[in-house]
């Protein structure tokens, strides 16, 4: 998923996980005292909060082996109840993007079919609407308790990532599409417009329906849009604050200035007793040997990029063209640091 610098985006540091600095939102422990209180249950409500927890972890791992398969990354997992709010980042090529965002609810539907052999149809029926809720049927065995909530769970964050409004997996979908057809102001511009009008309709639904899990929903996304819109229009008339493009200015020079040779990339690791220090240095010599690889396509992708951008200015831009330009901004200037 994808969300801006904003307070909802505040997380507590767990340390690393799959190579990825791993996060957990503040949203995390709001949501199980709020579950625990609606469930009146001190255990079922730990319980589902584990699994809801394990759901939204597997979902991210999704995202991350598939981007990782597909030539791309994710530097950080961020985790909130309903999946993650850091997007993974490919090279550029729109299939890739796709298969990567679908990876995450597709991997929660299998997750939920599962579940699903193990219950009857009596038991699942009550659970597919999505704001529902979920009683606890009295004499019923904890094990099938905790089978229906993992249905639940796991169909709730396959249908909610649908959602064409970022920061869920639908919404990114969508967004990069447009950026296909649009520039990468008017499709951000259609994607808040969207994103609002959607978000108002929950909160009104909402109230109108007594959910209260839609309107908490409907209002975080409002809030995450309102501030998309006046973050990116402070951008949009700040130069200074892309300075990922002043490159602009020299466009004529060769991109392959964008890449060091991979032996001033990797050094010879030193022998060392730490079985995790062994395996980083083994992953950094194989992502140096994947950019090898990659780098004569990649640095067609800058060329064209810098013509395109000194020809028509940055609007006529891709997002996925923006982007690529910056992670390739970014990989050039920190190997500058680092020389």
């Amino acid at each position: 998923m994808y969300a801006t610098d904003t307070i909802l985006k505040f997380g507590f540091p767990l340390g690393v996980l799959g190579g990825a600095r791993f996060r957990i939102s503040f949203l995390f422990p709001v949501t199980m005292i709020a579950i625990i209180w609606r469930m009146d249950d001190l255990l079922l409500g730990l319980l589902a909060t584990a699994i809801v927890l394990f759901s939204v972890l597997i979902h991210e791992l999704a995202h991350l082996l598939v981007a990782r398969s597909a030539g791309g990354d994710m530097d950080e997992i961020h985790l909130w109840p309903l999946g993650g709010l850091e997007e993974p980042y490919g090279r550029g090529y729109l299939h890739d993007h796709f298969q990567t965002m679908l990876a995450g609810p597709l991997t929660n539907l299998l997750l939920a079919l599962s579940c699903m052999m193990t219950l009857s149809a009596a038991q699942v029926s009550p659970l597919l609407s999505p704001f529902s809720g979920f009683e606890v049927h009295g004499g019923e065995q904890l094990s099938v308790t905790a089978w229906r909530m993992a249905f639940m769970v796991n169909w709730v964050l396959f249908v909610v990532n649908l959602l064409p409004v970022t920061p869920f997996d639908g919404g990114v979908l969508l967004r990069t599409y447009l950026s296909t057809r649009f520039s990468d102001g008017e499709s951000r511009d259609l994607m808040v417009r969207l994103g609002l009008v959607l978000s108002m309709f929950g909160i009104l639904a909402g109230f109108v329906f007594d959910v209260s899990e839609l309107v908490a929903l409907s209002a975080f996304v409002m809030i995450l849009h309102l501030y998309e819109n006046i973050r990116w229009y402070e951008l949009a008339g700040d130069p200074d604050e892309f300075p990922v493009y002043d490159i602009t200015e020299q466009h004529d020079r060769s991109s392959a200035e964008f890449f060091d040779e991979g032996s001033d990339l990797s050094d010879s690791p030193s022998e060392s007793s730490d079985a995790s220090e062994e395996w980083r240095l083994q992953r950094e010599d194989t992502h140096v040997q994947q950019e090898c690889e990659d780098r004569p396509s990649e640095e067609q992708q800058v060329d064209d990029i810098l013509q395109k951008l000194h020809l028509n200015g940055r609007d006529s831009l891709s997002n996925l063209e923006l982007q690529t330009l910056k992670r390739v901004s970014d990989k050039y200037r920190n190997r500058r640091q680092h020389n």
